[in-house]
């Protein structure tokens, strides 16, 4: 029997890896691992790579080939009005022209996958379409990197569209506005879905956990590992055996100023899609990420929006 490819997120801090066997339905993780990066937040090197390849040994990952997911941050995106389908107009190869406008580059300097978006109720007879594409450049240079170190890729896969798929199950029955929201360390990405098609993604600047870590690092004047264990094992519970009710205090604080800062950023979208679908209410969120283990994240975003 033929392995599954082992999909790689490549992250700012950290290198995931995970395959799975079985099908439709019955899918179970069969490998899983996580490696930290030697130069977290700057471009991957073939070091991280040979981590990643030692791992997978160690860890029973079976044979070499890979998905990666693309980086939000290295994707160019774009939601753009094209003529009806009816016309029979080359839509795709104006979404290309589109979104190579949008961004000031080359047309034919980049791959694009694009999609239908659901009709927004001022809609009249056009066709919306969400448009993401990764340069050649980009994506030769991460290829040739990850194929020195004996990996083979199989495909390059968008980071929104993996994360949807993988939450497909926590999804079903859902009618309106579902939210997948993922708090990564150096930022977090918000995907929008309805009718099952995901309709917005956005990146939220200040929803970085490690921006969190540092900032409560310089208050309490305390080693950023130390700092680290606070935000993981604290969060917002208002008791902790390891500090003093003073710092505990301190670091309910700064997870409560950060979930502020998270609503505040995805106002935004959710006002956007309010107004693209108004008869859509939010329905469900999802957090997906290292974040969504702080304690008491999921309780307090909970309290404040509308989902």
């Amino acid at each position: 029997m033929l392995n599954r490819p082992i999909g790689v997120d490549i992250g700012g801090r950290r290198i995931k890896a995970v395959q799975l066997r079985g099908g439709p339905g019955q899918w179970s993780i069969s490998a899983a691992g996580c490696i930290m990066r030697d130069n977290p937040g700057g471009p991957v090197e073939r070091a991280d790579i040979a981590q990643l390849r030692d791992m997978m040994v160690r860890d029973s990952f079976k044979g070499r080939r890979v998905v990666l997911s693309v980086p939000f941050n290295q994707l160019l995106t774009g939601i753009m009005e094209l003529p009806p389908r009816s016309s029979g107009a080359p839509l795709d190869e104006l979404a290309r022209t589109e979104l190579a406008r949008m961004h000031r580059c080359e047309r034919d300097s980049f791959e694009i996958a694009c999609w239908d978006l659901p009709a927004p109720a001022r809609a009249g007879g056009a066709t919306y379409v969400m448009a993401a594409g990764f340069s050649h450049e980009k994506a030769n240079a991460l290829v040739d990197i990850v194929e020195a170190e004996g990996l083979e890729i199989c495909a390059l896969d968008i980071s929104a569209s993996a994360v949807s798929r993988a939450c497909t199950p926590l999804l079903e029955g859902v009618t309106g506005i579902a939210a997948i929201l993922d708090l990564g360390w150096d930022q977090a990405d918000l995907v929008l879905l309805y009718q099952d098609v995901i309709v917005y993604e956005r990146k939220l600047i200040k929803g970085g956990i490690g921006s969190v870590v540092d900032s409560l690092g310089r208050q309490l004047k305390m080693h950023h590992e130390k700092a680290e264990h606070l935000v993981w094992n604290i969060g917002l519970s208002p008791e902790c055996d390891d500090v003093t009710p003073a710092f505990c205090k301190v670091v309910n604080q700064a997870v409560n100023a950060y979930c502020e800062s998270l609503v505040e950023e995805m106002r935004i979208p959710l006002s956007y899609l309010s107004n693209q679908y108004p008869d859509a209410s939010p329905e469900t969120l999802l957090l997906v990420g290292g974040g969504g283990r702080i304690p008491g994240i999921e309780g307090q975003l909970k309290s404040v929006l509308d989902f």
